[in-house]
């Protein structure tokens, strides 16, 4: 499996190249959250070593280790013999991965989702490794975004309504958490749609034909990266590994549906966003056709005049010219016939004042 730098591990959006960038330091903080499933529910402890770990999982029906950061060779070697996983599998858990993949393995289940940071703009790409065997639930993720933060903690307040919580089940849950985030993306996607749209329509320039082609390409990413995360899902609910109970076939059940709406609508969102050009060619057909009307109209004002100081400039005898009052007969010829003209255009609605 081909992997990534460390710094992969979490992308921002550059705004320059309409790309998405690493954007992690070489060495982050390492970080270990430990939690565990009993009679009580979901709780959350302290990690000390793995020999905790050992005893722990002899009355516990779950194990959910959590890590962010740098982690160091040490606790990679004490994880694999912990969980008597293979050198490769280490691998796909330790690094960075380019996009979403499941794989199946006769002592678990392993698989990488790209998960959107959203504050008040949609930042950032962080990648998170998974993963689940009988009693334990291992994820990993690059940077400290506290990816799981919000659900770990509903998890834990709803307390009995979760005791012998599974893995699967577990799992199913931050899944659930990460297609909530791109439920954010949407949400903050739309708003900035119908900006664009409202900004398009008052005053279309370079400006708005920049940020239509970011949206374009925002949403394009993002539903790149949707779709293999969609693939994942469907991939974990077929599976026949013997870590799925049936309550975790039938949580992934409704992640499926909730993936599949949110494909459609992010495939709905790119068609907007490719509409946006149509308005966008339609208000600057609008404004260019507003500036040939004026000026048009100006052109049509100055003729009359033009005709007459064309006609009493010529280099002939005209006998208006030797009349004393002829310059202003001439004079009010112009302004009268242009004022004439400019009341028939404002009568017919050609010029609003």
């Amino acid at each position: 499996m081909k992997v990534q730098d460390f710094t992969f591990g979490r992308q921002i959006f550059c705004t320059e190249s309409f790309e998405m960038v690493p954007c992690l330091p070489d060495n982050v903080e390492r970080r270990i959250q430990f939690y565990y499933a009993d009679a009580d529910g979901l709780m959350e402890s302290h990690f000390i070593d793995f020999d905790q770990l050992k005893e722990e999982i002899k009355d516990k029906t779950l194990l959910w280790l959590h890590v962010s950061g740098s982690i160091g060779d040490e606790f990679w070697k004490c994880l694999k013999d912990f969980l008597d996983l293979s050198d490769e599998q280490v691998k796909i858990l330790r690094f960075p991965h380019k996009r979403a993949f499941f794989e199946d393995f006769p002592n678990g289940m392993m698989w990488t989702i790209q998960r959107p940071s959203v504050t008040e703009n949609v930042d950032a790409l962080e990648t998170v490794n998974f993963y689940m065997s009988d009693k334990v639930l291992f994820t990993r993720q690059f940077s400290h975004d506290n990816a799981f933060s919000l659900a770990s903690h509903n998890l834990i307040s709803q307390g009995e309504m979760h005791k012998n919580m599974t893995a699967d089940v577990l799992s199913g849950e931050l899944m659930e958490d990460v297609l909530l985030g791109y439920v954010d993306v949407l949400k903050l996607g739309g708003t900035k749609l119908e900006t664009i749209q409202n900004k398009i329509i008052r005053n279309p320039g370079k400006k708005e034909l920049h940020l239509i082609n970011r949206s374009q390409q925002m949403i394009w990413i993002f539903l790149n990266v949707l779709w293999p995360v969609e693939t994942v899902i469907n991939s974990i609910h077929k599976s026949k590994n013997r870590v799925l109970t049936e309550a975790g076939k039938q949580e992934y059940s409704y992640r499926m549906d909730e993936v599949g709406a949110l494909v459609r609508t992010f495939e709905t969102y790119r068609s907007m966003s490719y509409n946006l050009m149509d308005v966008y060619v339609s208000g600057l057909g609008l404004r260019t056709n507003e500036t040939t009307e004026v000026l048009t109209i100006v052109a049509t004002l100055f003729l009359p005049p033009t005709l007459i100081a064309g006609i009493y400039g010529m280099n002939f005898q005209i006998p208006e010219v030797h009349n004393p009052y002829g310059y202003y007969i001439c004079l009010i010829s112009m302004f009268a016939v242009s004022g004439g003209l400019l009341y028939l255009f404002a009568k017919r609605g050609l010029i609003r004042f």
